[in-house]
């Protein structure tokens, strides 16, 4: 019997350290070894006295099978690369739900040692990567005293690497004497009572922390581990309990190398950690670790070589998580064999239209034995109906009625199954969802490139409606979901005018939808009338030359695309159609160029619930973008498309059924894309 927790995604294997990867890496090698870019770290004396010219990379995959080459013995600190592991300890210590109230799981869009003003700090808890929020977890390990705490983070590195470390003195005096501004960032988090105890003993533990002495082939190793479920594949010790293990590599992929994480999601698509000594550690999970070490940082602080590499390694054999072009044979076998007895056992119910509206509904159905996709549907349909938290979002009061126990839920699979239960009826505005298809039509329309000059993919710790967020240096937004970028977006839609420009995402949205759209006149009237804030960024985004032309006319493009007219199964099949590469998997047309799926879905990761993308990552673990019509939209690629509908919002604009479900549903299908 197959039950619903068939659901599955398996990582695309490389196949362990092959002849292949080994003459790659080689040839990557010699390729960047002669170039000279890129400057030592300064602000720590011990690292300045690093040569430029060190360059080693080092690859361990879960069998213990070693490639390496260059300086990989050559010793150097490990300085933020221990942040992550030193993290898993804490959740060791103390478990996930309370090491989540001290410390926050958002990216910030900030250099690693950034200090905010203080109503930020005290309005949330930083996430475990930047230095604040790792100087927190640090004050989390357990132990009697400042040597019991010492000996136990000791101790879990000998784990990782499979032999004894020790801090380099060296650089731990250099920190002690010079680095004045992580204890201005320790006394900051102490003012806000965001740590307890001894101040020294923490500062001191944190500096010893990033100054152990390791090499590139231990860092792989470590790496390795976290790839093998927390296992160390050199030793075949337990470094860190496997439950664990996703919850490190969530935080790793979503603000591992800080301001630059978007940008290396987007690209490279894998958990990792940078440090200043000029290493960079990525897991290709269930495969191997890889770790890269150059002390030549370019102008984000990060290895110039190290980002080369990975960079090239990911686009050669395909690492990104969100792949979708050259598949696991073995992922495709899972989700056949489960869409299989989903066909062999599916029925048809007629549906009565005497039902109560808020009575789970169903179109379609598949009986499957055990507890059935459907019947988990309906359960949590009635579990979340009652629940009654929230607030619905209206552009002016009176202007439609909007019920808040309205209540959806649909799932549609890649071969065209579609599963809903409660009010999926039901019309809604797809208002800032509307953003991921908009983002993915401008793609099309100008190419990548092009496309990253005027928007950009770093999320931003913010609410969707920032009005501030516009990149210092570049002068663009921090990315496509955010209204800032998404307007920017709208603006770079090709078309010969207003009309034709409009008609075009109609009929782009018919492609992902199957049947035509249309925009709600009334809504859009009221959204025009009071969108001062709209009418804000926009020329917020004239002023730094991000968007040209007639300002109304962007703008009212982008208020038309955000007010047309869905329901729940409309949207579980746009996530559907992400989810099949591409092709609505009921009509087989193609909505848009697979070349850019990869895209969407990585600035949906990461970017796509706002100030709870981080969260979201970390709890429910796959693409997903909500609006404040009530809708979220969830795409577990190469499975399904997931749809929640349910008026009332919390706090940051999100549904608060929605998010329930979503959750509940990455649980117990095992949806997380880092779940084991």
């Amino acid at each position: 019997m197959t039950d619903i927790k068939n659901f599955r995604r398996l990582n695309a294997p490389l196949g362990g350290i092959t002849p292949e990867l080994t003459s790659f890496l080689e040839d990557l090698y010699y390729f960047y070894q002669p170039l000279n870019q890129g400057t030592v770290a300064q602000n720590i004396p011990e690292l300045a006295k690093a040569n430029p010219d060190w360059f080693g990379i080092c690859a361990v995959d879960v069998n213990g099978k070693v490639f390496d080459i260059g300086h990989t013995t050559q010793e150097f600190s490990i300085q933020s690369i221990s942040k992550p592991f030193v993290y898993g300890l804490v959740l060791e210590d103390w478990g996930k739900d309370y090491v989540l109230q001290r410390i926050g799981v958002e990216p910030t869009g900030e250099p690693f040692n950034s200090i905010m003003e203080p109503e930020e700090i005290s309005r949330r808890h930083y996430n475990p990567m930047v230095n604040a929020g790792a100087i927190v977890t640090t004050s989390l390990i357990k132990g009697s005293d400042a040597p019991k705490r010492y000996n136990r983070l000791i101790e879990m590195f000998r784990r990782y690497i499979g032999r004894d470390v020790s801090v380099d003195l060296g650089v731990f005096n250099s920190k002690k004497t010079s680095d004045h501004l992580n204890r201005a960032i320790a006394y900051m988090m102490l003012n806000f009572g965001l740590i307890e105890g001894n101040i020294n003993d923490i500062i001191n533990l944190y500096f010893q922390q990033c100054s152990l002495t390791i090499n590139c082939h231990d860092l792989a190793a470590m790496a390795a581990t976290l790839a093998n479920k927390g296992v160390n594949p050199m030793t075949n010790e337990q470094a860190i309990d496997k439950k664990y293990v996703k919850n490190i590599l969530s935080i790793m992929y979503t603000c591992g190398l800080y301001e630059f994480s978007g940008q290396w999601a987007y690209k490279v698509g894998l958990p990792a950690k940078s440090g200043l000594s000029g290493a960079i550690i990525g897991v290709v999970p269930n495969q191997m670790g890889i770790a890269v070490f150059s002390p030549a940082l370019n102008e984000n602080k990060k290895s110039w070589r190290g980002v080369k590499v990975f960079q090239s390694l990911s686009e050669k054999f395909k690492l990104h998580i969100f792949t979708t072009d050259n598949q696991n044979i073995f992922a495709k076998q899972s989700v056949k064999q489960s869409v299989k007895q989903i066909q062999q056992d599916k029925v048809h119910l007629a549906v009565s239209s005497t039902l109560h509206p808020t009575e789970p509904i169903i179109k379609t159905l598949g009986n499957l034995p055990s507890k059935s996709l459907i019947t988990f549907l309906r359960e949590l349909h009635c579990k979340y109906l009652p629940l009654t938290d929230g607030k619905a979002y209206v552009s002016e009061s009176g202007l439609v009625e909007i019920n808040p126990d309205w209540f959806a839920i649909c799932v549609a699979t890649v071969d065209g199954q579609v599963f809903c239960v409660g009010d999926w009826e039901e019309s809604f505005l797809i208002q800032s969802i509307s953003k991921v298809f908009a983002y993915g039509l401008a793609l099309e329309d100008r190419g990548r490139e092009f496309v990253s000059t005027k928007v950009d993919v770093e999320p931003t710790g913010d609410a969707y409606n920032s009005i501030i967020k516009v990149e210092s240096k570049s002068k663009r937004p921090y990315n496509s979901m955010v209204n800032t970028g998404a307007i920017a977006t709208t603006s770079l839609i090709q078309g010969a005018g207003p009309g034709h420009k409009l008609n075009r995402i109609l009929e782009m949205y018919r492609r992902y939808i199957g049947r035509r759209v249309f925009v709600d006149t009334h809504i859009l009237v009221s959204e025009q009338n009071s969108g001062d804030r709209n009418w804000a960024i926009s020329y917020l985004l004239r002023n730094f030359g991000m968007i040209s032309g007639d300002i109304s006319q962007t703008l009212s493009l982008y208020l038309q695309q955000c007010s047309v007219i869905i329901n729940c199964r409309d949207l579980a099949l746009m996530g559907a159609t992400l989810a099949n590469n591409g092709i609505n998997p009921v009509t087989k047309e193609r909505a848009i160029n697979s070349n850019f799926v990869k895209d969407l879905l990585s600035v949906m990761f990461t970017c796509g619930m706002y100030d709870f993308a981080g969260e979201w990552v970390y709890k429910v673990g796959f693409p997903a973008k909500s609006g404040v019509g009530g809708g979220i939209i969830g795409v577990v690629p190469n499975q399904m498309g997931i749809a929640v509908f349910s008026p009332p919002l919390d706090s940051r604009g999100n549904s608060v059924r929605g998010i329930k479900v979503c959750e509940e549903l990455s649980k117990y299908l095992g949806l997380h894309i880092f779940a084991d």
